[in-house]
């Protein structure tokens, strides 16, 4: 979730309208937006100068193994986790993904520390053939916790 190109299009706006507030402020309103109400100014603040960079701070993706199944959770956005069934699971790998692209490599130290934006990845292939990826700061940890799990099931 910290992404720079979701870091961009939520930081882009938030620093607009600080810029636009406080100029609004301190000087009056700036040029090009003088029809525009204070009232609306201010509520526009308060959703994408203030909301929305708090929404994207507290965002968290979680991720748990436990012994019935693995639970993928996106807080505070989603109030309920997604349960994927550990009978339903029936391998798991750690690749190379590149979001860019769309396309997978197995691991490899020169890969991983080159300058492409490139990340290991949980590839979770289920019985019926469907393939799901899940991304995790120790992809090493999560993959033997889900065979460790799968293989207690």
């Amino acid at each position: 979730m910290r992404n720079n190109f979701f870091l961009v299009s939520v930081l882009y706006p938030a620093l607009l309208l600080w810029y636009i507030e406080i100029h609004s402020l301190i000087f009056g309103k700036p040029a090009g937006i003088s029809n525009i109400p204070g009232t609306y100014l201010f509520t526009l603040w308060i959703v994408f100068g203030l909301f929305f960079p708090l929404m994207f701070y507290y965002t968290k993706y979680i991720t748990e193994v436990r012994s019935d199944g693995i639970y993928i959770h996106l807080v505070p956005l989603n109030l309920s986790s997604k349960k994927i069934p550990l009978y339903v699971v029936e391998d798991c790998k750690i690749k190379v993904y590149n979001p860019l692209t769309g396309k997978e490599s197995d691991v490899s130290p020169d890969v991983s520390q080159s300058a492409k934006k490139v990340s290991p990845v949980v590839i979770i292939k289920l019985i019926s053939g469907e393939r799901m990826l899940l991304s995790s700061r120790k992809p090493e940890e999560l993959c033997s916790a889900i065979k460790q799990a799968t293989a207690e099931y």
